[in-house]
C-alpha cells in the first residue's frame, strides 16, 4: 500500500529525511510502501536479504535474537516515531542481524535502501548531514550501553521510565504500553528481578503503581536519587 500524503510528512520531519532535497525524497516515497502488522507477526527474520529499512508509524516492535540456548533476547524496543534496521544498509550487511516482531498491532513504512542509498549518492551536502544525525544516534547509544553494563537493575528500570521525559519537576505518571517480560529481557534481567526491582521502587516511595499504570512522586527527586541527572 503506498503512503498518503500525511505520511510522507511523517516520514520527511524524521532525521533520515529532513535534509534530502525534495525531488530525491519523492523518489524514494515513490518506492515506500505502508505494512500493517498484527500483534506477535514477523517482519523480518534474521540472516534474510538486507532489502529494504524501516519507519514505524503506530504501535511498538521489538528486535531480537536467539541465545545458544534457544532463548529469546531483546535487543532493542521500537516504538512510534523510530526508524530501524538503517543500520544494516549502511553497514552493507548481507542479511539483518536480528528478528523483527509486532509487539502490538503496528503501521510501519517500508523503504527501499536502494532507493535511498541512491539519492544520498548523488549529494554529498546529504550524506554529511545523515553522518552527523546517526553519529549523535550512535552517541546515545553508547551511554544505554554503559547503563546497561554498569548500572544495577534499579538504575536500568529507572533509566527506562525516565526515557523520553522532559519534565524537571513534579510527578509524572506513565503507562506501560510493553509487557513487562519484553522489558525485561530489554533492561537483560529475568521477569522475577524486574518484578522485585517495581517492588523495591514502591518500598522506597519512588513511584505508586496500578497495573500497568505508573505515578513518579517527583521526577526531581527521582532523578537525583537514581543519579540521573
Amino acid at each position: 500500500m503506498k503512503l498518503t500524503p500525511p505520511q510522507k510528512n511523517l516520514l520527511k520531519r524524521t532525521f533520515l529525511f529532513i535534509d534530502l532535497p525534495d525531488d530525491s525524497f519523492r523518489k524514494i516515497v515513490d518506492q515506500s510502501r505502508m505494512l500493517i502488522l498484527k500483534a506477535g507477526e514477523k517482519l523480518f527474520e534474521q540472516g534474510q536479504p538486507v532489502t529494504d529499512f524501516f519507519f514505524l508509524a503506530e504501535g511498538q516492535i521489538k528486535l531480537t535474537r536467539l541465545s545458544a540456548e534457544g532463548d529469546e533476547k531483546v535487543i532493542e524496543i521500537i516504538n512510534k516515531g523510530d526508524s530501524f534496521a538503517e543500520a544494516a544498509v549502511f553497514g552493507h550487511f548481507s542479511g539483518y542481524p536480528v528478528n523483527c516482531f509486532a509487539i502490538q498491532k503496528s503501521v510501519v513504512f517500508r523503504i527501499c535502501a536502494k532507493a535511498y542509498i541512491n539519492e544520498l549518492r548523488s549529494s554529498v551536502d546529504c550524506c554529511f548531514s545523515v553522518m552527523t544525525r546517526i553519529s549523535h544516534l550512535n552517541h546515545c547509544l553508547l551511554r544505554e550501553i554503559d547503563s546497561l553494563t554498569l548500572h544495577n537493575a534499579m538504575h536500568r528500570l529507572a533509566a527506562y521510565l525516565l526515557t523520553g521525559i522532559e519534565d524537571e519537576e513534579g510527578s509524572v505518571e506513565i503507562d506501560l504500553t510493553t509487557p513487562k517480560h519484553v522489558i525485561a529481557s530489554r533492561l537483560s534481567v529475568k521477569p522475577e528481578t524486574l518484578s522485585r526491582t517495581f517492588k523495591r521502587l514502591i518500598e522506597h516511595g519512588c513511584i505508586t503503581m496500578e497495573e500497568k499504570h505508573i505515578v513518579i512522586k517527583d521526577i526531581k527527586v527521582f532523578r537525583k536519587l537514581m543519579m540521573l541527572k
